[in-house]
C-alpha cells in the first residue's frame, strides 16, 4: 500500500479521487504543525504541500520512506530541492494550475491601483461622497515592465496588449522571439526599471532574487510610478518600498506576497497608496481545481505509471522504484 500525506489545503474532491485510487492510502492532515510532520513523515511514500508547510532539509532526512514529494502548486521554494535530490527523491510541482488566476490578479492590481479604486471604496464605507478626489491613471498607453517572462509573465503580456499597453520584458532565461512572440520587448532590467510606468514582478525565487528590488532599483524607477508583486515577497525590499510610497516616489503599489507571510507587514499597513491580499494569487475555484487534479496526475503517473510529471530535479536524480 502507498501511504499519501497531505499536509495543506487541497480540493478535498480530488484528495477524495486518490483515495479511490487502488493501491493508495491518503492521510489528509490540513495544518499539521513542523514537530508533527517530522515525527511521522517517515511513514509516507508521497509527501503533497503548498505554501504553508516547509520541507526544510531536517524534516526531509527524517523522511526516510518517502519516494515522491509534490508541491501543489509553483514554487518550490519552501520545499528543499537540494536535500531531496541528495535523498534521490523526485520534486513534482504543478506548473499551469495557477497561471490565469496569478496573471488575472496582478492585473485587477494594475486597475485597483491606477484607478485608485481601494481609496474610493473605502471613503464610500466611510459615508463619503468624494468624486473629484480620486482622479486617478489609465493602463492605456502606458509601459509595462515584466521581470520574469515566464508562464505567468506571459499571461500578463497578453492582457496588457489588450490594454494598448507597451509591454517591456526583462528575463535572462527568455530569448527574443519568446518575448516577441507574448507581444514583448526584451530590455535589460535596468532599462525596463527607467522607462516603465508600471513595474510587475513574476520572476522565480532563487537566491541571487532576494531584494530584486531594492532601494537602488527604485530609485531608478520613474517618478509615480507603480509596483506589483504577485510572485515572491522576499524580491522587495518591504522598507525601501514603505519609504518610497511615504515619499511619493512610487504613486502605488499592489503586494500578493510578503517577506514574512502569515502577517501583515506593520511598515506597510495604514499606506493608503497600497493594496495588499493574503497571498490569494491562486485562491480561485478554477485554479483549486486545476490544482487538485494535476496533483492527482503527478501521483498516478508516478507510482502506477513509473512517469515523471513536473519534476523540477529531473536529471539529477535516478528514476525510482514505485511500486
Amino acid at each position: 500500500m502507498t501511504k499519501i500525506i497531505v499536509t495543506d489545503a487541497v480540493d478535498e474532491k480530488h484528495v477524495n479521487k486518490l483515495r479511490s485510487m487502488d493501491g493508495f492510502e491518503v492521510d489528509f492532515r490540513n495544518g499539521i504543525t513542523k514537530d508533527e510532520l517530522s515525527s511521522i513523515i517517515g511513514g509516507y511514500d508521497c509527501v503533497v504541500v503548498r505554501s504553508r508547510t516547509k520541507l526544510t532539509s531536517d524534516i526531509i532526512e527524517k523522511a526516510t520512506r518517502a519516494r515522491l514529494i509534490v508541491r501543489a502548486g509553483v514554487g518550490v521554494d519552501n520545499i528543499d530541492v537540494e536535500a531531496a535530490t541528495r535523498r534521490n527523491i523526485p520534486v513534482a510541482n504543478t506548473p499551469w494550475a495557477n497561471v490565469i488566476s496569478a496573471a488575472e490578479l496582478a492585473f485587477a492590481m494594475m486597475l485597483t491601483v491606477s484607478r485608485r479604486l481601494h481609496e474610493a471604496n473605502a471613503s464610500m464605507h466611510s459615508g463619503r461622497w468624494e468624486t473629484l478626489k480620486f482622479t486617478g491613471t489609465e493602463l492605456s498607453e502606458k509601459k509595462l515592465g515584466i521581470i520574469g517572462l515566464g508562464r505567468v509573465g506571459r499571461e500578463v503580456a497578453k492582457r496588457a496588449r489588450a490594454f494598448q499597453m507597451t509591454v517591456l520584458a526583462s528575463d535572462p532565461y527568455i530569448g527574443r522571439d519568446v518575448a516577441e512572440s507574448a507581444g514583448a520587448k526584451l530590455v535589460s532590467k535596468e532599462e525596463l526599471l527607467t522607462q516603465s510606468d508600471i513595474v510587475t514582478l513574476h520572476a522565480s525565487m532563487m537566491p541571487g532574487n532576494v531584494h530584486l528590488i531594492g532601494r537602488k532599483e527604485i530609485e531608478t524607477m520613474k517618478d509615480g510610478a507603480i509596483l506589483i508583486n504577485t510572485a515572491r515577497g522576499e524580491m522587495i525590499d518591504t522598507e525601501a518600498l514603505a519609504d518610497a510610497l511615504k515619499s511619493g516616489k512610487l504613486a502605488g503599489a499592489g503586494l500578493d506576497v510578503f517577506e514574512k507571510e502569515q502577517m501583515a507587514d506593520p511598515r506597510l499597513t495604514g499606506l493608503p497608496t497600497i493594496v495588499m491580499t493574503p497571498h490569494i494569487g491562486a485562491q480561485t475555484r478554477e485554479a483549486q481545481d486545476r490544482v487538485g487534479r494535476e496533483v492527482v496526475d503527478v501521483i498516478d503517473a508516478f507510482f502506477n505509471r513509473h512517469q515523471l510529471l513536473n519534476v523540477v530535479n529531473e536529471g539529477r536524480i535516478a528514476i525510482p522504484r514505485t511500486r
